[in-house]
């Protein structure tokens, strides 16, 4: 039995660098609202406890918004539409374990205060740190545009003031007052520094997984890539099964082939910078867009690099488009891991073999041709395509199998999410 020893606040934060890069126009807003929230739990004294979680679920607050369009309506000061993402996101959240206080936290994060009338919605008990929360959120977003970085940025604590008790818990209002005039808050809100000074003023919680929570963990991840598109909400699962399929039949023991399949999981965690515009697009990319897709490996590695147990994994996951003669991308590598290797080809055998928006999927004869041409042209190993090939029936009903398994959990999930 392996255990994981993850940093929750690291991970998260990097992942939220990560989701902020769909749009310039959303840039640092998960880290600022953190931000915002840690100094609001230090006025009004929250107990240790509920300030991580109310400091997490700041940094995962809108990842339920998966397209550019809905990441810049959140930055609105009045939402349309403001539950939808939330509810997306606590759909995401509460599928595991560790993170259901948060799922609930995020789930209601625009519930307003409505003079104490917030407390319940829809029939469900707020928590008292959604509506610290929601008006963490909306501080930035007043501050957006405007002098944020500069010490006391004009109209923001009045436009705050005049919403409390209608919008803001009066409480949570009143601590915001208690620190929007020093100087320090606004100048930090704007310093490049603010990842470090994030992890100074927070203390830090290890998140302790066994193998089993481990995977739930990695499909977590995988799934608030996967599920925004559907075209992609069954790669993940095909190419962690495809993977584990390698590296058994490479002679891996069970352990060994758990890490690749969590690598195979963890692959394209990267694509959080990526908007479902570009996933979804039906023709060419523009090459910005081409560019931040291409980029989706780089960020994957410097996600997983946070956790300090996987190293190697960081690598192996990171590595799925370089090439053994070296052409491949970001890093342009070619002394690559076996590992890396199989996770290079369970990519190319589960993308080829699944419908996309610009093709549809290939059959396993078509499929089949593809791996040959591209170990040819040493795209992809040697071996281990000879190797997709000798068993390409149980590998594609292994995939297919995984998959199928994962068009049910969307499925589900998309049902919740009407």
């Amino acid at each position: 039995m392996t255990e994981y020893h993850i940093p929750v606040l690291e991970l998260v934060l990097t992942m939220a660098n990560a989701v902020d890069l769909v749009s310039p126009a959303v840039g640092g807003h998960h880290k600022r609202v953190t931000y915002i929230s840690s100094q609001l739990a230090r006025e009004l004294k929250l107990p240790p406890r509920d300030t991580f979680d109310l400091v997490v679920a700041a940094a995962l607050h809108d990842i339920g918004a998966f397209s550019v369009k809905e990441r810049v309506e959140t930055l609105e000061f009045e939402i349309k539409n403001p539950h939808a993402h939330a509810e997306m996101g606590f759909l995401f959240l509460k599928r595991f374990q560790p993170f259901l206080r948060l799922a609930d936290i995020v789930r209601f994060h625009h519930v307003p205060w409505d003079d104490g009338r917030g407390t319940i919605f829809n029939g469900h008990v707020v928590p008292p740190s959604s509506h610290i929360l929601h008006l963490a959120d909306r501080i930035d977003v007043a501050s957006l545009g405007g002098d944020i970085g500069i010490p006391n940025p004009s109209g923001v604590l009045d436009r705050i003031n005049r919403e409390s008790g209608r919008t803001f818990n009066p409480e949570a209002v009143d601590a915001f007052g208690a620190f929007a005039e020093k100087e320090y808050v606004w100048l930090d809100l704007g310093s490049s520094n603010l990842d470090r000074i994030l992890s100074d003023t927070l203390s830090e919680q290890l998140l302790v997984l066994d193998d089993e929570g481990m995977l739930s963990f990695a499909q977590l991840l995988a799934h608030l890539v996967d599920f925004r598109s559907r075209y992609t909400s069954t790669h993940t699962a095909g190419v962690a099964e495809t993977a584990r399929f390698l590296a058994e039949h490479v002679g891996m023991d069970w352990s060994h082939c758990q890490r690749v399949r969590l690598a195979g999981y963890l692959h394209d965690l990267g694509k959080l910078a990526v908007g479902r515009e570009i996933l979804d697009k039906e023709g060419s990319l523009e090459e910005r867009e081409y560019g931040l897709l291409k980029a989706h490996p780089y960020f994957t590695r410097r996600i997983l690099e946070t956790i300090r147990d996987f190293s190697d994994i960081a690598v192996w996951a990171s590595a799925h488009h370089e090439r053994p003669d070296g052409n491949g991308y970001p890093f342009h590598e070619k002394c690559l891991p076996i590992e890396a290797k199989i996770i290079a080809v369970a990519d190319v055998f589960t993308a080829i073999t699944e419908d996309r928006p610009y093709r549809p999927a290939m059959n396993l004869d078509e499929a089949a041709e593809t791996l040959r041409r591209m170990a040819a042209k040493n795209l992809l190993d040697h071996t281990l395509v000879k190797l997709a090939l000798t068993h390409r029936r149980e590998l594609d009903d292994a995939r297919r199998a995984a998959q199928a398994e994962a068009s049910d959990q969307y499925a589900a999930i998309m049902a919740m999410a009407v």
